[in-house]
């Protein structure tokens, strides 16, 4: 049988507050098994933010955060300790993004 690998309290915390936050803001947050990230999207009318559940705790982090960063949290009060981490983890890249500036643009073809 597998054990169990030991989640950082801390981490918890910090998911449980992130999930408070989306939560605020109208958005139910699923952590679902799939060959996908996470990411938000409305659903009918629903608002949901949906996480991969094989992903590491950390990982669940970054994706929570960016997606609060994209939807915006500037509009209810968000904890100054809460905002920060959002504010960094939302900066860190998940494999396969690439920073801006780093898209490779293509050559217009003329005639």
């Amino acid at each position: 049988m597998k054990k169990k690998k030991q989640i950082d309290p801390e981490l918890k915390q910090t998911l449980a507050e992130l999930e408070d936050v989306a939560s605020r803001l109208g958005y139910k947050i699923r952590f679902e098994k799939g060959n996908f990230e996470g990411g938000y999207c409305i659903l009918k009318d629903s608002r949901l933010l949906v996480v991969n559940s094989r992903n590491e705790v950390e990982r669940r982090i970054i994706i929570v955060s960016k997606s609060l960063k994209e939807i915006g949290i500037d509009e209810i009060f968000v904890k100054p300790n809460v905002r920060e981490i959002i504010e960094k983890e939302s900066k860190k890249k998940l494999a396969g993004e690439e920073s801006p500036g780093e898209e490779v643009e293509e050559e217009a073809e003329t005639k």
